[in-house]
């Protein structure tokens, strides 16, 4: 199912079904299954991996029409949760670098 142009779309409901998946239903009704365990598996954030626990992913809420976690910590775009493809693309530009030297540069007057 594919969102129509021009049509405003927001969450209705998310219910916890098993595990990482939940039924999601939109304000034109479509609802499906959403399968959140490859993305929460393959990121390398520890804020984003934290939700592996399960207590954690299970206290998700629905504000304004949008699902999220911990105020915005972690939430998805309509559209992607729609079609149902949230897996993280290019996880190595997603790293964050600890120190100066992981940029590649040297500027040492910082």
């Amino acid at each position: 199912m594919s969102i129509q142009e021009g049509v405003e779309l927001n969450i209705t409901s998310a219910v916890w079904v098993s595990g990482y998946v939940l039924e999601i239903t939109f304000s034109d009704g479509f609802s499906h299954k959403v399968d959140f365990r490859p993305f929460l598996e393959e990121s390398v954030q520890p804020e984003i991996r934290k939700y592996l626990d399960l207590d954690a992913f299970k206290a998700f809420t629905i504000d304004y029409g949008n699902l999220l976690w911990n105020d915005y910590d972690l939430c998805f775009s309509i559209g992607d949760l729609y079609a149902g493809e949230i897996a993280i693309q290019g996880n190595a530009d997603r790293m964050v670098a600890e120190d100066r030297a992981q940029y590649g540069t040297s500027n040492e007057t910082d």
